[in-house]
């Protein structure tokens, strides 16, 4: 439940930043930020999500959604800086 709620705040804050350059036309200088943010929630929700792995199959099965989640958020910030420089 916390690894999840940490992988939602941290595609939240892409979500924010995606919505105040729609709306706004707000293009921030740097992704280092959002980057950095949502790394610190993708990392600390993985690691809860990590300690929840039990030897029961039916607990991978439950942890993998929280794992894929948190993991793809690590790539990100990356995904993000190649898509903005490509649009310089």
């Amino acid at each position: 439940m916390v690894s999840m709620t940490l992988a939602s705040l941290g595609w939240g804050t892409w979500w924010v930043l995606l919505f105040a350059k729609k709306l706004f036309g707000v293009r921030p200088e740097s992704l280092f930020v959002p980057g950095l943010v949502s790394t610190v929630f993708a990392v600390t929700g993985l690691v809860f999500a990590l300690s929840c792995v039990r030897a029961r199959r039916s607990w991978l099965l439950l942890v993998t959604i929280p794992i894929l989640a948190n993991a793809s958020l690590l790539f990100l910030p990356w995904l993000a800086d190649e898509l903005t420089r490509d649009g310089r």
